[in-house]
């Protein structure tokens, strides 16, 4: 096969090369020689996840109308290849129990991952972790009385509710489109209690008003039942930003320290 380049004898050169190399009586551009081709195959490079921040603040948590405790949480969408999840973060202390929780569910609210630490005092009580595996969802709980595993069927919707749980209502009212006393039931897990069963919600009001950090702000009302049968009443914003939320049963009110921004 006949070379590219001219095969003729190049005259003798009377100053040094500068610029370029001699391969068999070839220059071969500074280009070539510092970027090497691509693998005919490569792939591009991963992308990020987008992150956008959809909430962020925190709550004060009041029994008997007494001051007992703070919750502060953030709640963000994460966008990459494989879809977008929904984050969930709070750290809350009420008396001396200090609670960590992260949850991710996909666009529907349905939990993907899930961790939770517990401690009161200077002791861990309760360490457990989720994850969501071929339509169940696995925990590990290692807690002062030992370890226990579970698995929970996921059915459409199924949504985490713990007992004592502020801002995982955030996950449950955002982007709900329902009228004025419409209502829905949904499944819910609750790893904390072990325990899986129902939750209802229902927007009992669509046009509210509530005071947050001394501002008058428009809100919607919702009603939920857990699982336990224990009524909860939650306050949030047109755009699914919690302000408020109480249980009667147990004189529990969490009340937003600042207006959502």
């Amino acid at each position: 096969m006949a070379s590219p380049c001219h095969s003729r004898r190049l005259p003798a050169l009377r100053r040094p090369l500068v610029v370029g190399a001699l391969v068999g009586a070839c220059v071969v551009p500074l280009w070539a020689a510092r970027w090497p081709a691509a693998a005919p195959n490569a792939q591009p490079p991963a992308q990020p996840p987008a992150t956008t921040r959809l909430d962020v603040g925190s709550f004060t948590l009041l029994v008997n109308g007494q001051r007992a405790g703070r919750e502060q949480f953030s709640v963000q969408r994460v966008t990459s290849q494989d879809g977008g999840t929904l984050e969930v973060r709070s750290e809350s202390a009420l008396g001396d129990r200090r609670v960590a929780m992260r949850l991710e569910t996909d666009s529907a609210g349905t939990p993907v991952r899930y961790s939770v630490e517990e401690r009161r005092g200077a002791d861990v009580t309760l360490r457990l972790g989720g994850q969501r595996v071929r339509g169940r969802f696995a925990t590990l709980a290692r807690s002062s009385t030992g370890e226990a595993a579970r698995e929970y069927l996921l059915r459409p919707g199924a949504v985490v509710i713990e007992d004592d749980g502020i801002v995982q209502y955030a996950v449950l009212v955002r982007d709900r489109t329902m009228g004025e006393g419409d209502g829905i039931t949904l499944p819910s897990l609750t790893p904390i209690a072990n325990a899986q069963g129902a939750v209802r919600l229902v927007l009992e009001a669509g046009t509210d008003t509530i005071v947050v950090a001394g501002a008058r702000r428009a809100a919607r009302r919702w009603r939920v039942t857990a699982r336990t049968g224990d009524l909860r009443l939650v306050w949030a914003d047109l755009e699914g930003r919690l302000l408020r939320l109480t249980i009667p049963a147990r004189n529990l009110e969490a009340l937003r320290d600042d207006v959502p921004r």
